[in-house]
């Protein structure tokens, strides 16, 4: 077998095998990643249809609230800690982030830069996504 092909069924073979864990981790990779970006449709993918969050925030006011947050910050997001608990086709992480704006790494005015963040996942149509957020104030 030549060299490039071996190495390229070791790396399909790699994603193959990756666990409910590590895909939970690569969603929420996914979306940190465009939230950094400014991409608020891209942050809510991984939003269930039944999406919950504080004080009745549902899917849609989540789109929005992304959207204006977005459209006016640039957030960085550091992930401090973070562990995943899976139960079949539930999960629970828990995380400790710090939001920070883009621009010269300063701390987010008006607002606590440290967060806990608790998402509740569940696995649909062989995707994971976010069923409920909470998070601190």
């Amino acid at each position: 077998m030549k060299p490039l092909a071996a190495v390229l069924l070791a790396v399909l073979a790699g994603c193959s095998r990756e666990g409910p864990e590590g895909r939970i981790r690569k969603a929420f990779e996914g979306a940190r990643g465009a939230v950094e970006a400014g991409d608020a449709a891209g942050a809510a993918a991984v939003l269930s249809p039944k999406f919950t969050g504080p004080e009745g925030l549902d899917r849609a006011g989540a789109r929005l609230l992304l959207g204006s947050v977005l459209g006016r910050e640039k957030v960085g997001v550091t992930v401090l800690s973070q562990k995943v608990d899976v139960d079949g086709v539930r999960a629970v992480q828990t995380l400790e982030l710090v939001l920070t704006g883009r621009a010269g790494g300063e701390l987010l005015p008006g607002d606590r830069a440290r967060k806990s963040l608790t998402l509740r996942w569940e696995l649909r149509d062989g995707a994971w996504l976010i069923r409920e957020a909470q998070w601190d104030y």
